[in-house]
């Protein structure tokens, strides 16, 4: 309370500053971790929906806390790849088309993902990663995610001696200067390269690849899909993934890649959100809130006498815990201070309460 025994201190409109919007970077992955280098697939699974995608967790199964970081699948236009479940309706198929209306704009029934290439080439499979909504939140950070894949087994040497070839994919959201990018659904293409003290390297740009088996992919960052082009992963020597598309033949092409990415041992990924702050500034001036209301502070609750006679004349508190109520003084929100802050007739302070939502 303060000496002129109120309670409560009202805000004034130039001490509240509302709905401020910031963007915020963190870790994508669980338990704050911004790079997996294991991954781990359920047994089970197969024998439920391993027929259309694989989800990858950060743990083994017989660690109680892991959790689904994101989903594999493979999708083909016409059904290959896979076996029929009825007629004309593969679960290569449904992927595909489920993810060509999630992603492409005004997509119709013969659209397909188009990946750039010299030669304008048709492009009718893709393996798709899909990070978990509740990792990524709002987007996928663009430009702050990189994913190591390889189709070959370490050789030569032993231990770190060993040689292994990778891919390092990313994305090119620093470089391109398509207007398409400042669209509600943006999408980059994925390229090889990697992120390098912070900043994105490419060492291969989208346009260009020399033959006709097309960019690596494209990235849809507020999906938090990864759309790889099946294609240009068979033809690389670093990856090989040797895509099945038998008819009516379950060639199992999800566990492939995610025998490459197991590997590979690296995706890090960082999320970005936007958030809305409030500011309130509350002012304490130097004849309020002197005194305090804890039972320590008087030495008889009954007589309401001060445990220390020189808080008399010279009052003393300190203030732990800001509260912030409605017009009907209902508690809406507390705030603590990092430490007790002194407050005396010859003290005066401005604590400033910030709220995010």
């Amino acid at each position: 309370m303060s000496d002129s025994t109120t309670f409560f201190t009202t805000l004034a409109g130039e001490d509240k500053r509302t709905n401020i919007p910031s963007t915020i970077s963190s870790p994508v992955w669980s338990g704050g971790s911004a790079t997996l280098t294991a991954f781990y697939t359920s047994s089970v699974q197969s024998g439920s929906s391993g027929n259309y995608y694989y989800d990858i967790y950060n743990g083994a199964i017989a660690d109680t806390t892991r959790e689904v970081q994101f989903s594999i699948s493979y999708g083909h236009f016409d059904g290959s790849g896979s076996l029929n479940t009825s007629t004309g309706n593969n679960p290569s198929k449904a992927i595909y088309r489920q993810f060509r209306n999630v992603c492409i704009r005004n997509a119709t029934s013969n659209s397909k993902f188009l990946f750039p290439d010299d030669n304008s080439t048709v492009f009718k499979d893709a393996y798709f990663i899909s990070v978990n909504r509740a990792r990524y939140r709002e987007k996928i950070d663009p430009g702050n995610w990189e994913l190591w894949i390889s189709g070959s087994t370490p050789t030569g040497g032993s231990g770190d001696d060993q040689e292994q070839s990778y891919i390092k994919l990313i994305d090119d959201s620093g470089a391109t200067a398509d207007s398409s990018v400042n669209a509600s659904k943006r999408v980059f293409n994925v390229v090889s390269g990697s992120i390098q003290s912070g900043a994105s390297v490419i060492n291969t740009a989208a346009t260009a690849e020399p033959d006709a088996s097309g960019s690596y992919g494209l990235f849809y960052p507020e999906l938090g899909i990864i759309a790889l082009n099946a294609t240009r992963l068979n033809v690389d020597s670093d990856a090989s993934l040797g895509t099945g598309t038998s008819a009516n033949a379950n060639d199992d092409n999800s566990l492939k890649l995610f025998s490459a990415i197991v590997a590979g041992g690296k995706f890090q990924a960082r999320r970005e959100e936007q958030i809305k702050s409030s500011h309130f500034f509350c002012r304490v001036k130097s004849d309020e809130y002197n005194f305090s209301q804890n039972p320590t502070y008087y030495s008889d609750s009954a007589t309401a006498e001060l445990t220390n006679t020189t808080f008399i004349q010279d009052p003393k508190s300190y203030i732990t815990t800001v509260g912030l109520y409605n017009d009907n003084n209902e508690l809406l929100a507390v705030a603590k201070l990092s430490q007790p802050l002194l407050k005396s007739r010859d003290r005066e302070a401005v604590i400033k309460v910030r709220l995010d939502f």
